[in-house]
């Protein structure tokens, strides 16, 4: 039987971290599913600081004032699934009815008035009557009465009165089948749960409520009273339905940081292989028995080292309670001091623990607090709840909550699903295949592909695989095979060679966890609505992983440029520009064509292995890889976990697994054939232009279909996607494929008169909307992700994430979803559109309250004076001039939508477009408008960088409006055959060529003078300069025109180093002139510019540089702003004597208490230093510390313990008085401390001494 339990703790106030810490990691010992909290004196507002990485789900009712609270505290692991919930306003209690582990329960957790109340009872069980009748209630919490005096307090008189509560408890006890279960259960047993210091005397006044009915389905236990004046209450229930799940055993990657955990692991298996290893043994029977024979020793090392912490705790613990027992029935001076000794030796146990946990959680917010990456990440998804699989459809349409059922239907629908579902004839496929005109790999790259897998190879695949992934079913994760490599390598490379030769990888090894996720805006209940992630073995993944990386780079040679789904240098980019085209091209010539879009059912997961095969031979591959893919596939197995329940095993049959390094690319290997036979086929007819013939786009599985004379085509499409699913296993869902009609009558007609019946209308490829129209594409694509964009921000607004983390927020969830549209679409967004993005961003990073520094500064760079928040302008601009360095520099990559595009360019060449004046918006290009947007894009950018197109030695000379002879442009085409193409090729040493010069550099020989002349006029009359001597630079492109030309379109950091161009004003956007007549000093901007790199360099914790970055600002709230927002009678600083106005520079220096703290610091700092730290506001203000002799390797550290001095003064900004240095020190003890645990975990120890060593020898800190 599975049990879970419940946990019910008054914690008498929870807003202190170390206490909070601390209750967790205790309540995390004793198992709670479901905690149970009062008096956690939180507010609404701080409800958030009660979910951690465990309890996700959390219910609270919040008393205005901080007194009182109750909250309810569901664990990750738990089927949970909510119905109702019931919340008291005055905090005292929370009822919730729920479906857990299959069950309704109606659970309230409550904290009774400390005063006879019987009407708050009345209104709790009033509440739980309008409950269902069907579930199952418990009632735990601090109750603040005893139902018992005779035995629940001790010392208690033998006759007492019974109270109104109490009566009222015992009635509704009795109306609904209720049972104080631990009395229950101990009759005449003496325990407690309070102690009041006031009467010297326990009570058990802390107990669970629930039907009689299932009491002999639960055991209870009073724990300890520690930490807080109550102690733990546990409940522990038996589920009827439910047998406890297998333990699926993973490593504690953790371990790996311990030295007696490495010796002991690498002492057991240098005597495991001393002991075992033999000619006669196969090496990857000694692999696998040696993984089990680790598992089996790090489990008994875990087990012990537990066991071991604990015990001491464990001890004392049993002591408490006995002497707790003891003084309640014999109270002494003794006993009382005994027990007290006993709970102090506890806390400071638990305080140790609390300690260290405290350290892991400062670090954290040290290192990783407001700044993109997974700790931010897990902060914004903290209110998620966990995606437990409440409810599924049996093949029949029966719907079933069984866990076990809902497991055994996923284990018979994968079955299925992997299960071949044709058994093609080889002749069938050899045939198929042989009427295709199909590449084949070059004898180097077979070679290549055969030869035997190295120990470099294999080292890399590890090296190159992500932390913090999920383990396979074997539980070690890439690192622990990366921390023992060099043990482990010797021997996994002989059984990597042993499978190479026999082409046989054992079940066991080659065995899959399926794990599940709930594919977007899908039905929960249907097996199909969930994506299958494969978990593969670390060591299956290597080998997999080692020969997808010598695939990835042949691979391109065999498989046609219009797939880009998982084929390096490829992209999903291509395929949208490539449709955009053709619905452009096709409506302007008004051409009857279809975009068909084709559903594929499970594509990846119904790969025939006999098909996958043939085409592997088809297209050349050489035996050895074709061995190495056909033992990957010979007898794999797989599980498929479901709630915590792992099914038994079953084969697999087909299919390509996700999560294996190497299933991409075999996929589109499969798929191939299908696209071949498509191009081939001549009854499909796709679109046609004068150069080309466009039909099909894949990206993996998604595919496209470009079609003329629909009625036939559709037909043959039909027929020949039939064939292949005969002989492949792939499929198609034909209603769900959607028919896209471009041109009013391209489909309707064909429709009525065929047999196969399409939905149409607009589709969505690769995350786009797609219309018809493409003037809807906008609308269609981002008003509804400003829609969501607004949602999130307004979910996370209330989160405690400072500005440097709202925008890292920003960066990391918000602007990838906003790039990803930039990129795919073309088109410019409104006005309006732009302005409703920037409008609540501004408001997300200001916390919906008026703006301190506006949007425009913050998204300037670090170095400027901002944030480097995004400009979301300058990213769709970015975005387009992508598409420009394309056109410069064309490769075969984007041939599919370059030629497209250059048909409207008429006799311009694409890649001289950028290059040309504005007057193009009158040449017949700009009516394509994918050309015309990205123009468009690239003017706006000139001008933004204040960029003049102008003349230069990159404009083409022929067919170009800006060298026009009365409107008509110049083109020889004798010159231009010779190479005479741009303005550079008519000049020589900065000067026009002569004729001679010219025609006998380009041997020309078919030119005249005619020519020349008419040609020197038109360009002079262009360039007046021309007629002089030019300077070297006066026909050179502007510096940022210069820069795109030279970016290579295949560079994946383009979109970034385009945006820092326009980013980059060379101004600094900070309050200077307020500065320098404060500090009475002018600075230059170079100066500036040092001081706000300084900000971001001294520390790489986000709250030091955003203290600075804000005194910078000067944004902090002083008397005399308050005087000026009308919130304050008067502007006098009311912190000193002076009777001085409070500006902000008085706030931060004049002011007395803080003049003084300053002459402390710099004193200090001197002596620290050994150099004289002037007592200035511009070293301990702007942070100025040019005037020193400080060695530049102190600099950083010097510049982190002012900002620390500045955070001093901001903590007692309301009382100046306050401050003193030993706050400072202990924060820069701190500091320092977490500054060393970086370098240690970062390996750069030697950095950090050097660094911080006169602050560590003068301060004595313990390190």
């Amino acid at each position: 039987m599975f049990k879970f339990n419940i946990v019910a703790w008054n914690v008498h106030g929870i807003r202190s971290q170390t206490k909070r810490v601390k209750i967790m990691d205790y309540v995390s010992k004793l198992k709670a599913d479901i905690l149970l909290l009062q008096e956690t004196h939180l507010l609404q507002s701080e409800e958030k600081c009660l979910s951690d990485s465990n309890y996700s789900i959390i219910f609270s009712s919040c008393y205005n004032s901080r007194q009182r609270g109750v909250s309810i505290l569901v664990h990750k692991r738990v089927p949970f699934t909510l119905n109702s919930t019931v919340t008291d306003s005055e905090g005292r209690y929370i009822i919730i009815q729920a479906t857990i582990f299959n069950k309704l329960y109606s659970i309230a957790n409550l904290y009774a008035p400390n005063n006879e109340d019987p009407a708050f009872f009345h209104t709790v069980f009033s509440h739980l009557a309008d409950l269902s009748a069907n579930s199952t209630t418990i009632i735990g919490g601090d109750f603040n009465i005893v139902l018992n005096p005779s035995v629940d307090r001790s010392n208690s008189p033998i006759h007492v009165k019974q109270s109104q509560s109490v009566k009222v408890i015992h009635d509704y006890m009795k109306d609904f089948g209720l049972d104080d279960v631990w009395r229950l259960k101990n009759p005449t047993k003496r325990d407690y749960t309070f102690f009041s210091a006031v009467h010297k005397t326990f009570s058990r006044i802390d107990f669970f409520l629930l039907n009689n009915s299932i009491a002999h389905k639960v055991t209870t236990k009073i724990h300890p009273i520690i930490i807080s004046d109550h102690a733990p209450i546990s409940l522990s229930l038996q589920t009827d339905s439910i047998p406890k799940p297998p333990q699926t055993w993973r490593l504690n990657i953790s371990l790996l940081k311990d030295p007696e955990f490495d010796r002991v692991i690498r002492s057991e298996w240098a005597d495991f292989l001393k002991n075992n290893d033999s000619d006669d043994l196969p090496p990857s029977l000694l692999w696998e028995t040696g993984k089990s024979v680790i598992r089996g020793k790090i489990i008994s090392y875990s087990s012990y080292k537990k066991k071991k912490d604990l015990q001491t705790e464990k001890e004392i613990e049993e002591k408490i309670k006995q002497l707790t027992e003891n003084y309640a029935i014999n109270p002494s001076d003794q006993l009382w001091s005994e027990l007290q000794n006993a709970k102090l030796n506890l806390d400071n146990i638990l305080s140790k623990k609390t300690e260290f946990l405290l350290q892991q959680l400062r670090y954290n917010d040290f290192e990783h607090n407001n700044k993109s990456g997974k700790f931010l990440a897990n902060q914004l998804q903290r209110n998620k709840e966990k995606s437990f699989i409440t409810a599924i459809q049996d093949p029949s349409g029966k719907y079933t909550q069984s866990p076990q059922k809902i497991n055994q239907t996923f284990y018979n629908y994968y079955q299925s699903l992997y299960s071949a579902a044709v058994n093609p004839n080889i002749e069938d496929i050899d045939n198929f295949l042989n009427n295709l005109n199909m590449p084949k790999l070059t004898s180097n790259y077979r070679d290549i592909l055969d030869a035997p897998l190295t120990m470099k190879e294999l080292q890399c695949a590890l090296d190159s695989m992500p932390a913090s992934k999920a383990p396979g079913p074997d539980g070690f994760p890439a690192e622990f095979l990366k921390h023992f490599w060099s043990m482990l390598a010797p021997l996994f490379f002989r059984t990597v060679t042993e499978i190479k030769n026999n082409g046989y990888i054992s079940p066991h090894m080659n065995t899959a966890a399926i794990k599940l996720l709930l594919k977007p805006d899908k039905d929960p209940t249907l097996p199909s609505s969930y994506r299958p992630l494969s978990l593969i073995n670390t060591d299956i993944k290597i080998i997999s992983k080692a020969l997808a990386s010598r695939l990835e780079k042949i691979i391109p040679s065999i498989i046609h440029s219009d797939q880009t789904g998982f084929i390096n240098g490829r992209h999903s980019t291509n395929n949208i520009r490539r449709l955009l085209n053709l619905i452009s091209l096709t409506q302007r010539h008004n051409k009857e064509a279809i975009v068909m879009s084709l559903d594929a059912e499970k594509a990846f997961d119904k790969v025939n292995w006999s098909f996958l095969f043939a085409v592997l031979h088809k297209f050349g591959f050489g035996e050895s890889f074709i061995q190495w893919v056909s033992a990957l596939y010979n007898s794999p197995k797989a599980t498929v976990t479901t709630n915590g329940i792992t099914s038994q095993s079953f084969s697999l049959q087909r299919g390509t697994r996700q999560g294996c390094p190497l299933s991409p690319l075999l996929f589109a290997i499969f798929i191939e054939p299908l696209a071949t036979a498509v191009r081939q086929n001549t009854d499909i007819k796709g679109i046609c232009t004068l150069e080309s013939e466009h039909k099909i786009n894949l990206y993996a599985d998604d595919i496209l279909l470009y079609l003329q004379e629909p009625k036939t085509s559709v037909k043959e499409v039909f027929n020949l996607i039939t064939t292949f699913s005969r002989l492949s296993d792939y499929s198609v869902n034909w209603s769900k494929s959607i028919i896209l009609p471009l041109t009013e009558n391209s489909w309707k007609p064909a429709a009525q008169n065929s047999h196969y019946s399409f939905p149409t209308g607009n589709i969505r490829y690769l995350g786009i909307n797609i219309s018809s129209k493409l003037s809807e594409l906008v609308h269609l694509n981002f008003t509804p992700l400003l829609d969501k964009v607004c949602d999130d921000l307004r979910r996370w607004n209330n989160l405690p994430i400072s500005l440097l983390g709202r925008i890292a927020t920003v960066k990391m969830k918000i602007l990838p979803k906003i790039n990803y549209l930039f990129s795919m679409i073309p088109f410019k967004p409104t006005s309006k559109w732009f302005q409703s993005l920037d409008s609540a961003i501004g408001k997300f990073y200001s916390k919906n309250k008026k703006a301190k520094i506006s949007l425009t500064t913050l998204q300037k760079n670090k170095s400027e004076g901002g944030l480097e928040a995004p400009n979301f302008m300058y990213y769709y601009l970015s975005n387009q001039i992508q598409y420009l360095t394309k056109w410069i520099h064309p490769h075969e990559e984007y041939n599919s939508w370059l030629e497209l595009e250059q048909l409207d360019c008429n006799q311009i060449k694409i890649s001289d477009l950028p290059f040309i004046s504005s007057a193009l918006k009158h040449h017949s290009c700009f009516k394509n408008p994918m050309i015309a947007s990205t123009l468009s894009a690239w003017w706006k950018a000139l001008e933004i960088t204040g960029s003049q197109l102008k003349p230069s030695i990159l404009s083409p000379i022929w067919h170009n409006p800006d060298f026009a002879n009365n409107k008509i442009a110049l083109y020889f085409s004798t010159w231009a055959e010779r190479g005479v193409t741009h303005l550079h090729h008519l000049l020589d040493d900065n000067t026009f060529r002569t004729y001679i010069n010219l025609f006998q550099t380009f041997e020309i020989k078919n030119g005249n003078f005619l020519q020349y002349l008419q040609v020197k006029k038109t360009i002079t009359s262009r360039i007046p300069s021309l007629h002089t001597t030019l300077q070297p630079t006066d026909l050179q492109p502007p510096e940022f025109v210069d820069y795109i030309v030279k970016l290579s379109p295949r560079n994946k950091k383009n979109l970034s180093k385009m945006y820092s161009l326009l980013s980059k004003t060379n101004s600094i956007h900070l309050p200077t002139q307020k500065w320098e007549k404060d500090v009475s000093k002018s600075f230059d901007s170079d100066f500036w510019t040092q001081i706000c790199e300084n900000t971001f360099k001294m520390t790489k914790n986000t709250n030091l540089q955003l203290i600075q970055f804000k005194v910078l600002h000067r944004t902090h709230i002083t008397q005399y702003k308050l005087y000026k927002m009308g919130f304050s009678r008067s502007d006098t600083c009311t912190q000193c004597t002076q009777n001085m106005t409070d500006t902000y520079f008085h706030a931060l220096w004049l002011c007395t208490p803080v003049y003084q703290f300053w002459v402390t610091i710099t004193q200090k700092l001197s002596n620290i230093l050994d150099c004289g730290i002037p007592h200035s506001p511009n070293v301990c203000l702007i942070g100025d510390l040019t005037q020193t002799a400080l060695p530049d390797i102190h600099i950083q550290p010097t510049l982190a313990a002012i900002a620390i001095a500045k955070k001093t003064i901001l903590v007692n900004w309301k009382d100046k008085k306050a401050l003193n240095i030993i706050h400072w020190l202990n924060l820069l003890t701190e500091h320092i401390s977490l500054e060393r645990i970086s370098a240690i975990r970062k390996n750069q120890l030697d950095s950090f001494k050097e660094k911080w060593s006169p602050f560590i020898k003068s301060i004595n800190i313990n390190l």
